[in-house]
This record gives structure tokens, C-alpha cells and sequence, in this order.
């Protein structure tokens, strides 16, 4: 048997390793795996492991903080499950994907693991008792992850931070630990055809036909519908065409509130509605400026919004309650003083 694990997305795409029977693989962010990621900050620092005997390949969880995802379902702390041909697996911001071959016997690629880089760092690997306290901290990079907060008119508190310290994606990854995540993806605006593993979308705009909805409408998808959702984030920053929503909300009942809001629009005392909320450069400025009762019902069962603003490039909004910045210090991100902000107030537009 010879299994083939390639990594299909994320920071060090196209890497490669192979197992055979009887060898166990451990991949994660520092040189103690076997298979180490080095820019997956999402990363712990041995992750997950593969195991083979010579009838099946399993993988392991080894109590990582963001947790291993087998075909969308998160494996359980020390969980061990068997893998079948061309399964998916989501650690940190990566994906694996896992070819076992049953059919030509012993690899001639085993010796992939037996090299003197993999000897060597195996040789230095401590027992994994010894080595527990590694699989739950999170990566040392705390000092890089400042933010500013600030109170704005919509009654909502931003927390703002620089995408050159943590990219967009990487920082839904960070925050769905604590809240799930689901996106609305513009795939036209993206530039890119919609994944095959979306063939049955969830369209906003679900008033429509479906055959007019796939022309015109963006589409929302949770965080457990395909593994490389922080991918769309970081390709849709800067083009229109994405936001993240952290919500506890079953997504069939925020869907349903979202279409409600997007097609009828939450009334606040002026008989207005909202045109568009579905686009960072619409939602943007209206949680900014908006009236807090019309954002209010915008926002219900919604805890907070990662978009981008069209005038800010190089930073990352995160609107919400005033819970909101307490939930990035505890996921290690720092405050820095609102006067060391580095965009200050903007006028509010006109009209």
C-alpha cells in the first residue's frame, strides 16, 4: 500500500510527502513534525498524524487549537479515524489531500520518510507527553497582531488591524474558533468559476429563478461547506466581491434573515431599506453611519462582520458589539491605543 498526501491549498501548496505500510506521518507548523508548514500561523505545532498498516491509512488529531477536518467533520481531540481515496483534510489554513493506492503493494516512495532531514528531526522529537503543552498553544506571532478599536456612529464598536500582520483569511480562520464563520461570495466579482463542491448553492437573492439567481446573485456558504473557504477571502479582498458574518445562527435561519433584510429591508422609522448590503462597499460604509436601530436589525443573531473598505486596502474591519474586541485579546490579538491608530476618523460621506 502507498499513500500520497499533497497539500492543495494554503501557504505551501503543491508540497508532497508518501507513506508505507507500517509508518506514521506528523505534519505541523514547526520543525518537530514530520511534515512541517512553517507559514500556516493557524498551524499547531505537530497537528495531526497519519498512520499506516498494511490495509488503511488513518489520521489523528494530536489536540490542535484549531482543530483537523476530514471531508468538512472536525475530528475530536486524540480522535482516529480511517481515510478513504481522495479524501480532503483541513488543518490550519491548509489542505491535504490524501491518495491511498491498495494496489501495488509496498511503495517505492517509503523511503521519502527515512531521510536524513526526517531522521534527524525525528531523532530530536521528545515523547508527545513531554510535548502536550505545544499542541494547544497558538503561534508565536501575539506580538504582531495589534488592533485599535473604536465607537462608531452605527452604535457598533470596529476593531481594525493591518492585513500585512495577518491576512484576511488567516483571520476569519482565528476568530471562526470562537465563532462559526459563513461567507457571502460574489464568484463573478471574484473572478473565478463557483467550486464544484458548491453544485447546489444556498443564492441570496432567492426570490429569483435559479437559472437568473446563478447570473446575478452571490451565494452564502458556511464554514464546514468547503475547506478553503479563508482562500476566498484573501482572493476577494480588494475586488467587491466578499464578507465573512461570525454567527451561532444555524445557516438555514441566518440564509432566511438575510434574504429578508437584502429583499425587503429592515425598516428604521424612515421607511428606507438597504440596496446591496451583500457588497463591501456598500455594507461597509453603512455599519460605519448607519442608524443603530436600522443596524441593529440588520445585524440580529449576527455577532460580527469581517469586510473590507474600498479606501483601506491594507487593513481588515471587524464590526460588532462591544464584545467584540475582548473576543481578539483572548484569541491573543493585542490593543494598541486609539491615538496610534494608523487611519484616523473620515468624514461621513453625503447623501
Amino acid at each position: 500500500m502507498r499513500v500520497v498526501v499533497q497539500i492543495t491549498s494554503g501557504p505551501a501548496t503543491g508540497g508532497r510527502m508518501a507513506l508505507g505500510p507500517g509508518q506514521v506521518l506528523q505534519v505541523g507548523r514547526t520543525e518537530w513534525a514530520d511534515f512541517p508548514v512553517p507559514k500556516d500561523g493557524q498551524m499547531s505545532s505537530v497537528h495531526f498524524a497519519l498512520e499506516t498498516d498494511y490495509t488503511a491509512c488513518y489520521v489523528k488529531d494530536l489536540g490542535s487549537t484549531n482543530g483537523t477536518f476530514v471531508n468538512r467533520r472536525r475530528l475530536k481531540p486524540q480522535e482516529r479515524v480511517p481515510l478513504e481515496d481522495g479524501v480532503e483534510i483541513l488543518a490550519g489554513r491548509s489542505v491535504f489531500l490524501v491518495q491511498v493506492q491498495t494496489s501495488g503493494g509496498e511503495s517505492t516512495s517509503t523511503t521519502s520518510l527515512q531521510s536524513p532531514l526526517a531522521s534527524s528531526l525525528a531523532s530530536r522529537r521528545t515523547p508527545k507527553k513531554q510535548m502536550s503543552p505545544a499542541y494547544v498553544a497558538p503561534a508565536p506571532i501575539v506580538q504582531q497582531r495589534l488592533f485599535t478599536v473604536e465607537k462608531c456612529d452605527s452604535g457598533l464598536t470596529l476593531c481594525r488591524g493591518s492585513v500585512d500582520q495577518i491576512p484576511p483569511g488567516e483571520l476569519a480562520v482565528t476568530v471562526c474558533s470562537a465563532l462559526p464563520a459563513h461567507l457571502i461570495v460574489d464568484f463573478k466579482k471574484l473572478g473565478s468559476p463557483r467550486p464544484a463542491e458548491l453544485a447546489a448553492p444556498n443564492y441570496l437573492f432567492g426570490w429569483l429563478e435559479p437559472h437568473v439567481a446563478d447570473l446575478v446573485s452571490p451565494i452564502v456558504l458556511s464554514q464546514d461547506e468547503y475547506l478553503s473557504w479563508p482562500n476566498l477571502i484573501d482572493d476577494g479582498w480588494g475586488n467587491d466581491a466578499v464578507v465573512c458574518l461570525f454567527s451561532r445562527q444555524e445557516k438555514a435561519q441566518l440564509l432566511e434573515h438575510l434574504r429578508q433584510a437584502l429583499h425587503k429591508g429592515p425598516a428604521d422609522g424612515q421607511g428606507g431599506g438597504i440596496v446591496g448590503y451583500c457588497w463591501p462597499s456598500v455594507l461597509g460604509p453603512l455599519l460605519l453611519y448607519s442608524r443603530p436601530q436600522f443596524i441593529k436589525q440588520l445585524l440580529a443573531g449576527i455577532d460580527a462582520v469581517l469586510v473590507e473598505l474600498p479606501d483601506l486596502p491594507d487593513a481588515w474591519q471587524i464590526y460588532g458589539g462591544e464584545k467584540v474586541a475582548k473576543v481578539l485579546k483572548e484569541l491573543g490579538f493585542q490593543e494598541k491605543p486609539s491615538e496610534a491608530a494608523a487611519a484616523g476618523p473620515r468624514e461621513k460621506p453625503s447623501g
